[in-house]
């Protein structure tokens, strides 16, 4: 083995054990019995392990968990291939190679994109080895007011579980229909926030423009189309873009608040999804993601926002949905004009990869958010 490449192995043995010198500062060797004829890991897995070192070792991410979990960890991290679309794993600098392949790189360059293809794969495979959390529902109440609730994909997700927990499933004979509203802009970023919390999509950009070339708005975001998918008496229907005003019109006295997640928080699950949707079945793969939407830890990054050359398409087409609504003569509690976009020229226009890979890295270093639960109340299998 050239001293080169004992060097490397060294570094590789230095990151195993939780150390956080970078390539290029490293000096020291692999010893004799530890000099491995083995592939050395790529660039990208290598530099992901050394911050994930480092964010164990620093205070806002507490190391916990005892040397068998560092060494799992490790091992985890280092095997992890790169997801997506991108370069292959990449040799380090200064480390003799075959001429062929990729260009040798110095691991502290390898931009965030490329770690978080690995990152990604990571926490996907954690998730899909937690599994889905236990869903905790109560005793359904048959004389109570039954509701369906539509649109607005992130507080309906959040509303109906709640509900369910208090013994109000979704539907029954001659339900409520509850259509949440919001400014449009609003409703556009949430379902393809929702989106990327279920199955995945395209990145936010790409969707948006999706729509935007066919004129169209997405099936959760349009109101109109939304009631009209069930059959429903129009006394039976109610578009609430007052959010105040809901829980009178389901029956409650209060209501949950809704967090919507931040850009980094969406754009990491985009990615988790598309790596869990090749590790379970199809119809695993929404309780698995909404599971890490409940565990997602906070940032206080805002959530994503339409951007400036797509705000035109954005106001004519919550015109045309508001038209609707009004021909059609369903209820309204509340006020139509709410559902015009508001977006503000300081909205986020999409995640910041650096911002992102933060986040993914925060998650693998701190195993708390991947400890099993055990649901709260009664659990009744529907």
């Amino acid at each position: 083995m050239s001293d080169d490449a004992a060097r490397a192995h060294g570094w590789v043995a230095h990151l195993r054990e939780g150390g956080t010198t970078p390539w290029l500062a490293w000096q020291g060797t692999a010893p004799v019995a530890d000099a491995p004829a083995r592939v050395l890991p790529g660039a990208q897995q290598l530099e992901l392990l050394r911050r994930v070192n480092l964010a164990r070792g620093s205070s806002a991410a507490p190391r916990g968990g005892d040397d068998a979990s560092s060494t799992r960890l490790a091992a985890q991290v280092l095997a992890a291939p790169a997801a997506g679309r991108g370069k292959a794993d990449l040799p380090l600098v200064g480390v003799a190679t075959s001429g062929f392949g990729p260009r040798p790189v110095d691991p502290a360059a390898v931009g965030a994109r490329e770690l978080l293809r690995v990152a990604s794969v990571v926490l996907a495979d954690d998730l899909v080895a937690l599994g889905p959390d236990p869903v905790t529902t109560g005793w359904a109440r048959p004389w109570r007011r039954r509701v369906r609730l539509v649109g607005d994909p992130v507080t309906a997700g959040i509303l109906r579980e709640h509900l369910a927990a208090r013994g109000r499933p979704q539907g029954g004979p001659r339900p409520l229909l509850v259509a949440l509203g919001a400014p449009l802009d609003e409703l556009l970023a949430r379902t393809w926030t929702q989106r990327c919390f279920e199955t995945g999509t395209k990145p936010w950009p790409e969707w948006l423009r999706f729509w935007r070339e066919r004129d169209q708005l997405p099936a959760r975001t349009d109101l109109a189309a939304s009631v009209e998918r069930w059959p429903a008496r129009r006394s039976h229907v109610r578009v609430v873009t007052d959010l105040a005003r809901l829980p009178q019109q389901v029956g409650v006295r209060r209501l949950p608040a809704v967090r919507v997640p931040g850009a980094d928080q969406t754009e990491l699950a985009r990615r988790v999804a598309a790596v869990v949707g090749l590790r379970v079945p199809a119809p695993e793969r929404p309780a698995l993601m909404r599971t890490l939407q409940r565990r997602m830890p906070g940032t206080g990054v805002a959530p994503v926002g339409v951007p400036e050359r797509e705000r035109d398409w954005v106001a004519a087409s919550a015109a045309r949905m508001t038209r609707a609504i009004t021909r059609a003569g369903y209820p309204v509690v509340g006020d139509l004009a709410d559902l015009a976009p508001r977006a503000t020229a300081s909205a986020v226009a999409g995640a910041d990869d650096q911002q992102v890979l933060d986040l993914a890295i925060a998650m693998i270093a701190d195993p708390g958010w991947r400890q099993a639960r055990r649901a709260a109340g009664r659990v009744v299998e529907r």
